[in-house]
């Protein structure tokens, strides 16, 4: 982690919540040290900008403002896991990030529905819907063919704060590590497949980045009905 942001009204940017540690990890945990998890690109850095609050509470202002950081900052690719209200700041904040050369991932939903949700549905970013261990829509997982691609999204297993935080309270969760369900953590392994295929083509563009995630794509059940693509492929995405 080479950097952190706080866009929230909480006293510091520690996660005491715990979700964005749960994110973080499974873009970035470090493996073969025989601890806990390995990330889907355990070698990509993490500017991690705090945009839920102690409790989850979260807005629009406050997503984008983190979007303008990450990309003052260098990120390269921007994974959002979490859902606010649609507004002109925030598409805004998207399109600058997209024509800054940035590509953007975010959760589609977990509302079993056809709702747009946002940031998700803006059309500069890649909306992420959720799988199960059956390769089957998640049954919580929001979709429609505003959803770009699908990744798993059931009992993900990654990094929890070493700390007290709220999802351990309400969720029983464990320190340290444990698993979490949701388009939140089907969003940051797109994110991380699109880390690892640029990576090995560092000098393609962010429009080819997203292309080549979403044509390297398995084209499972729900392919034109629940998302547009299919489910991601970090190895078909790489080897392009």
């Amino acid at each position: 982690m080479v950097a952190r942001a706080n866009f929230t009204t909480s006293r510091n940017n520690e996660d005491n919540y715990g979700h964005g540690t749960h994110v973080a990890g499974i873009v970035a945990a470090t493996d073969s040290n025989g601890m806990g998890v390995g990330g889907v690109c355990p070698g990509c850095t993490i500017l991690a900008g705090k945009i839920l609050s102690d409790t989850g509470m979260r807005s629009s202002s406050g997503l984008a403002n983190g979007i303008n950081w990450a990309v003052q900052n260098g990120a390269q690719v921007i994974n959002m896991s979490l859902i606010v209200g649609a507004s002109i700041t925030l598409e805004t904040a998207v399109n600058n990030a997209w024509n800054a050369g940035v590509v953007l991932v975010a959760a589609a939903g977990n509302g079993n529905s056809t709702t747009m949700m946002y940031p998700g549905a803006y059309p500069n970013v890649i909306a992420v819907g959720a799988t199960d261990n059956n390769d089957k829509k998640a049954s919580f997982s929001t979709y429609g063919t505003w959803v770009d691609v699908a990744a798993p999204g059931v009992s993900v297993y990654s990094t929890f704060p070493n700390h007290r935080f709220v999802l351990a309270r309400e969720y029983n969760r464990s320190q340290g590590y444990d698993i979490g369900s949701g388009t939140s953590m089907s969003s940051p392994i797109v994110a991380a497949v699109a880390a690892l295929a640029w990576s090995a083509n560092p000098g393609a563009s962010n429009w080819t980045v997203r292309e080549k995630v979403e044509a390297s794509t398995n084209p499972i059940e729900g392919v034109g009905t629940f998302w547009t693509h299919g489910r991601v492929n970090a190895d078909l995405a790489v080897h392009w």
